[in-house]
């Protein structure tokens, strides 16, 4: 729940950004360009189930990624990975292509994209006294993403922005892990149910290039 109101007020922090900015500017957009972005993204998680418990085994979690978006005119094309290692199982990878809109206001541009990709999950369940029965789970998801970036200057690459997304799992697989055994008392299995969905914001920072644009200004004679 403290995740989810996190979500909820850094959803409303971007739009308050949003009102308070400055209005459109004068010059046209540029006809394509490409941004480069790192994010921070805390994370709801609901994609890995234990079945003794009927819980998440990792109800919030945050990831780093990166991202790469072009765009040619408002139509935005571009790839993302993002993900964080387990020190002792529960690792993440996701690998994944976006595509969609992204039209301009002034110094805004906003985002509405539809995400494809797989997912990696490494060592479910396991830990310092636990053996995971497989060592990596690749799964397929769908997801989309909402959000924006802002420029702060015409003169400046610079560019800050936030995603809301969620991704929904493709397929489900079940594995386990064992504990103890080996001198440590009676072996124990617990089984896990992978596959299911997330959401979280991912807060960006990045550079965009584009071509330089003109300001063209007509005047009546």
């Amino acid at each position: 729940m403290k995740t989810v109101h996190h979500l909820v007020a850094a959803a409303a922090l971007l739009t308050a950004t949003t009102l308070v900015s400055a209005g459109a500017r004068a010059d046209e957009a540029a006809p394509f360009g490409i941004s480069f972005d790192g994010y921070l993204a805390p994370t709801w998680d609901h994609s890995v189930n234990n079945e003794q418990t009927h819980q998440p085994e990792s109800a919030s979690r945050s990831k780093v990624g990166f991202a790469t978006v072009l765009t040619v005119d408002e139509l935005a094309v571009g790839g993302v990975v993002d993900g964080m290692p387990g020190l002792s199982g529960e690792g993440r990878l996701t690998v994944g292509g976006v595509v969609g809109w992204q039209p301009r206001i002034g110094a805004h541009r906003y985002q509405l994209l539809g995400e494809l990709g797989a997912e990696r999950f490494t060592d479910v369940g396991g830990g310092a006294l636990s053996t995971p029965s497989v060592s990596e789970t690749w799964l397929d998801y769908v997801g989309a993403r909402l959000g924006m970036t802002e420029s702060f200057s015409r003169d400046s690459n610079l560019v800050l922005g936030a995603w809301l997304f969620v991704r929904k799992d493709l397929s489900e697989a079940n594995v386990s892990s064992t504990q103890g055994g080996m001198g440590f008392g009676d072996a124990t299995t617990t089984p896990y149910l992978v596959g299911g969905y997330s959401a979280g914001i991912a807060f960006r920072v990045g550079l965009r290039f584009e071509p330089s644009q003109k300001r063209v200004v007509e005047t009546e004679l």
